[in-house]
């Protein structure tokens, strides 16, 4: 018989019946010493052989690795086969948790967008406490109400300036009574238009309420470091003596 015509014979006898060869290489390696060399010689030095057999080895042991002992491990294990194993765990943990590379890396972008305690200090020093802002709220009030008096005093209108408080919940920042006349208003530090129909409104209100309290002609008046061109607007729309640091921006004539 031909030798290539027995080999494709047994070829297709392994493919339709591989329990055949199973049967035939068990009853070798019982039978003769010589065949069981053979074929220990073939699994072990030939790569394609080797590699089939770790890869059967490696599938039928069942030793989960959290709970295999390291006599388990040198009794079925090879170092090959751990180190694989080693690299399969790596690639397990690195798809699941977050490596020190990454937390490393979200820690640093944390550390970009929070403010360092000198930053802080350097703000805590650029900002004005509260005893800051009321000294300054206070000081532009003394300042509206002494600017009034002198407007005021400059047409022959003498008077003193000062806080008018009547209850709990009303309050003016400037109250100057000249007889012929009594300017009466708020202070702001920036002034809007809305500023100015809040003062007309308070004014309103002590003109119901306390109506002795005003003699003369009523002067409504604002008083600012800044006026927006809305507080201008609306100050000359309502007749109010709108005064911007030492210059009128509003007259008193416009409104009188």
């Amino acid at each position: 018989m031909d030798v290539e015509v027995l080999k494709r014979a047994l070829r297709e006898l392994v493919e339709r019946e591989p329990s055949f060869l199973r049967d035939l290489v068990l009853d070798a390696l019982r039978t003769d010493g010589r065949i069981a060399d053979a074929l220990l010689d073939l699994l072990t030095k030939h790569p394609e052989a080797r590699l089939r057999l770790a890869q059967a080895v490696a599938g039928s042991i069942a030793i989960p690795l959290n709970v295999a002992t390291k006599e388990d491990l040198k009794q079925y294990a090879t170092k090959q086969d751990l180190e694989t194993a080693v690299e399969q765990l790596k690639r397990w943990a690195e798809e699941r948790f977050v490596t020190r590379e990454h937390f490393d890396a979200v820690i640093k972008r944390l550390e970009d967008r929070m403010a360092t305690k000198e930053d802080l200090k350097r703000i805590e020093d650029k900002m004005a406490t509260k005893e800051q802002f009321e000294a300054i709220a206070i000081s532009v009030e003394e300042s509206g109400r002494d600017m009034v008096q002198y407007l005021l005093e400059q047409r022959g209108h003498r008077c003193a300036a000062e806080r008018l408080r009547l209850d709990a919940e009303y309050e003016l920042d400037i109250y100057c009574n000249a007889g012929a006349l009594t300017a009466v208003g708020e202070v702001k530090v920036r002034a809007g238009g809305r500023d100015v129909e809040r003062a007309i409104e308070r004014i309103r209100e002590l003109q119901r309420r306390w109506p002795e309290k005003i003699s003369g002609r009523l002067v409504p008046v604002l008083y600012s470091l800044v006026a927006e061109p809305s507080a201008v607007q609306r100050a000359k729309e309502l007749k109010v003596w709108l005064i911007e640091g030492k210059r009128e921006v509003v007259a008193l004539e416009e409104v009188l």
